[in-house]
C-alpha cells in the first residue's frame, strides 16, 4: 500500500484549507523559531517554525487549495533544504547574478505593455527617495547599519524574500545587505526600461543585461553521510576520517572547508571509500580543476590539500596503506606578478590621510573605530586584518615600558593556530591607540562583543571580526577609487609592511615571528623567547607615515554585548498582513 500524498488539511469548523507539515526530524532544533515566508495566493506570508508549520491557504475551494498547497509546499521544501545547508555567504558575482534575475523578471514581464506608466513613475520616485535616505554613497560599505536596514527593508525586503524563495537559499547578514542594495538598483533599472518602452522606445536593453552575469545556482553536492559509508561497507570512509581528524583539535572553519572540498571530490569520483581511491582518481581531479580555470594556488592549497590531509590521517591513525594523493600537484608555472603586491607610498599616504576625515555618524561605534585604526595598525604591524579586528583590550599590554599586541587564537583564530606578540609603533602610541584600548575596556574594540562566556573559536558562521574587516576593506577601496593591489585592500598592507621592513634592514627572524609566519622547517626558531624590548626595537625601525594629522578620533562608545543572531528576518511591515511584491496594476 502506497503512502498518501501530502495534501491540504480542511478545518472541520471553518472549512478553510491549511498547509500542515511537521518539521523534519534532523531539523527540529535547527529550525525552531525561524521565520519562513511562504507564497499564499500571490503574496508572501510569514510563519514561525515550531514543531510544525501551519499556514492558512485562505480558501474553501478544494481546487484552489490544492494549487496553493503545491506552491507553498515547494517553497517550504526549499526552506528545509536551505536550513539544512546553513546560511550562504554570497560572492559579489553571485549577488549580481541574483539581482539580474529581478531585472529580467520585471523587464520581460512588462515588455509588451507597461499597463499603468504613472504607477511605475511613482514607484521609481519612491525607490529613489528611499535609496537617498539610506545614505549608501557611491560605494556602499557592508554590513549595512541598523538604520540603513530599517530604511531599505520595508521597501525592498519583500523582493529579496521572494528571490531567496525562488533560489532556495538562506544567506548570512552581509549577503542579505548586499542583495538589498543590488535588488533595489535592479528594480530602478527595470522600471526605467519599462517606462522607456511605455514611451515607444523599444531599443534593446542589451547594455543593462550584460551587466548581470548569467545566473548559475550554487551547487549543493550531496555529501555521503557516515551511515551511508557504513552501510556500503566502506571501512575507511573519507567523512569518517575527516570527523575523526577534527574530533579533538583543529579549527571548526577548517573542518567545514575540508568537508566542502571532499564533497566536490566525492561527487567527482562517485564514492567516499578511501581504500578505493587511486592515484588516477586524484590526478584526474587535479586536471579537471585546472580545466575549470582555477588558479595554481587554489588547486594546490585548497582543493588538493584537503584530500591529502584526510588521506594522511587515514595512514597515520588507521590501516590505510598509502596516501595516493601524495606528490600530486598542479605544476603549472605561477603567473608573472603584475604591478606591486603592496601599496605605493602615494596610495598608503592617501588611505591613512583619509582616516582623519571621519566616517558616517550612523555607523556603529566599533565600525567607526575600525575604519580609523585598522589601516594604521595593519600598516605598522603587517598583521592579517582579522588578527587586528579581533584584538581585545586585555591583549594590549605594556611590559617594562614596551607596548605590545598579543595575538591569540582565543580571540577568534590565527592562521597557525598559535599565539605571538608584536610591538606597537611609537607613532600609533602618539596618536592615542593605548588610550583608545584603555577607554573601550578589556573587550573587543572593532566589533560588537559577544556575551560573556562565548567560545570565540567555535562560532558558527562568520566571526564579527571578519565582518568588521570586510567593512574596512570596502572603505579602503572606496577611498582609493581603484582596485587595491591583488584585489585585496586589507592584505596589501602585509606586503607594504614587508617591503618597508626589508628597506630598514629589520631582522628577518623577528619580522617573521611578528607576522605569525615562522618557518616550519627550522626547529631552532622555536627556541628561546621573543621579549618585548627586542620586538619593539625592530618595529621602531619603521619610518613614520608622513600624513597631515587632525584632532579627529572616532567615538569611544561601546555597545552592550549582543548574542549570536539567526539569519536576518525582515520586519513584518505589510499591507493588511500581506507582503505586496509588485506594484498594483489596474485590471482591464
Amino acid at each position: 500500500m502506497g503512502l498518501p500524498m501530502p495534501a491540504p488539511y480542511k478545518h472541520p469548523k471553518t472549512g478553510v484549507y491549511y498547509l500542515r507539515q511537521r518539521v523534519p526530524a534532523d531539523l527540529k532544533d535547527k529550525a525552531r523559531g525561524k521565520i519562513v515566508a511562504l507564497p499564499i495566493s500571490g503574496t508572501l506570508k510569514s510563519f514561525t517554525v515550531g514543531d510544525s508549520v501551519k499556514a492558512s491557504l485562505e480558501t474553501k475551494d478544494p481546487a484552489d487549495a490544492k494549487a496553493r498547497y503545491r506552491e507553498a509546499d515547494a517553497s517550504l521544501s526549499k526552506f528545509w533544504e536551505a536550513v539544512r545547508n546553513g546560511p550562504l555567504s554570497l560572492t559579489q558575482k553571485e549577488i549580481a547574478e541574483r539581482a539580474g534575475l529581478v531585472y529580467k523578471f520585471f523587464a520581460d514581464t512588462f515588455e509588451d505593455d507597461a499597463e499603468a506608466p504613472e504607477l511605475w513613475e511613482r514607484a521609481q520616485r519612491i525607490n529613489a527617495v528611499v535609496l537617498k535616505k539610506a545614505k549608501l554613497g557611491k560605494r556602499p560599505t557592508y554590513p549595512l547599519t541598523v538604520a540603513q536596514r530599517d530604511i531599505l527593508e520595508p521597501r525592498f525586503g519583500g523582493f529579496v524574500d521572494k528571490l531567496l524563495i525562488d533560489t532556495g537559499e538562506q544567506v548570512d547578514q552581509e549577503s542579505r545587505d548586499k542583495l538589498l542594495v543590488a535588488v533595489a538598483e535592479a528594480l530602478q533599472q527595470s522600471t526605467g526600461t519599462i517606462l522607456k518602452r511605455a514611451d515607444g522606445d523599444y531599443s534593446p536593453d542589451t547594455a543593462i543585461r550584460q551587466r548581470y552575469p548569467e545566473y548559475a545556482p550554487i551547487e549543493k553536492p550531496q555529501a555521503v553521510p557516515r551511515q551511508t559509508e557504513e552501510r556500503s561497507g566502506a571501512k575507511l570512509g573519507l567523512y569518517n576520517l575527516l570527523d575523526h581528524k577534527f574530533k579533538d583539535k583543529g579549527k571548526a572553519k577548517t573542518h567545514r572547508d575540508y568537508r566542502s572540498e571532499i564533497d566536490k571530490f566525492v561527487k567527482f569520483i562517485g564514492h567516499s571509500d578511501a581504500e578505493r581511491i587511486t592515484k588516477d582518481n586524484v590526478r584526474e581531479w587535479r586536471d579537471a580543476l585546472i580545466a575549470q580555470g582555477l588558479s595554481l594556488k587554489t588547486v594546490n592549497d585548497k582543493r588538493l590539500t584537503a584530500i591529502k590531509a584526510v588521506l594522511a590521517h587515514g595512514v597515520a591513525e588507521f590501516s590505510l596503506s598509502q596516501n595516493v594523493a601524495d606528490g600530486i600537484r598542479d605544476k603549472r608555472q605561477e603567473a608573472a606578478p603584475v604591478g606591486s603586491k603592496g601599496y605605493s607610498p602615494e596610495q598608503a599616504k592617501a588611505i591613512l590621510q583619509a582616516t582623519f576625515n571621519g566616517t558616517d555618524k550612523e555607523l556603529d561605534p566599533h565600525y567607526q573605530r575600525a575604519v580609523f585604526w585598522v589601516p594604521w595598525i595593519c600598516a605598522y604591524t603587517g598583521l592579517r586584518v582579522s588578527e587586528v579586528t579581533q584584538l581585545q583590550g586585555k591583549n594590549v599590554r605594556n611590559v617594562d615600558g614596551h607596548a605590545i599586541f598579543v595575538i591569540t587564537p582565543q580571540d577568534g583564530s590565527t592562521k597557525s593556530g598559535k599565539a605571538w606578540t608584536t610591538g606597537i609603533h611609537p607613532h600609533l602610541i602618539e596618536m592615542g591607540i593605548l588610550d583608545m584600548f584603555k577607554a573601550v575596556g578589556d573587550g573587543p574594540a572593532f566589533y560588537r562583543a559577544y556575551p560573556v562566556g562565548t567560545d570565540l573559536q567555535k562560532i558558527a558562521g562568520k566571526h564579527r571580526a571578519k565582518e568588521s574587516a570586510s567593512r574596512v576593506g570596502d572603505w579602503v577601496t572606496a577611498t582609493l577609487g581603484e582596485t587595491a593591489p591583488g584585489g585585496r585592500p586589507n592584505h596589501a598592507w602585509r606586503h607594504t609592511f614587508t617591503t618597508l621592513s626589508r628597506r630598514v634592514k629589520m631582522d628577518k627572524e623577528a619580522r617573521d615571528y611578528m607576522l605569525g609566519s615562522r618557518s616550519r622547517t627550522d626547529a631552532r626558531e622555536g627556541y628561546g623567547d621573543w621579549t618585548p624590548d627586542v620586538i619593539c626595537g625592530e618595529i621602531d625601525k619603521l619610518p613614520r607615515f608622513d600624513v597631515k594629522e587632525t584632532d579627529y578620533r572616532p567615538t569611544l562608545r561601546v555597545m552592550k554585548p549582543k548574542p549570536i543572531s539567526e539569519p536576518y528576518v525582515r520586519p513584518k511591515k505589510t499591507r493588511g498582513g500581506k507582503l505586496v511584491l509588485t506594484p498594483r496594476v489596474p485590471k482591464g
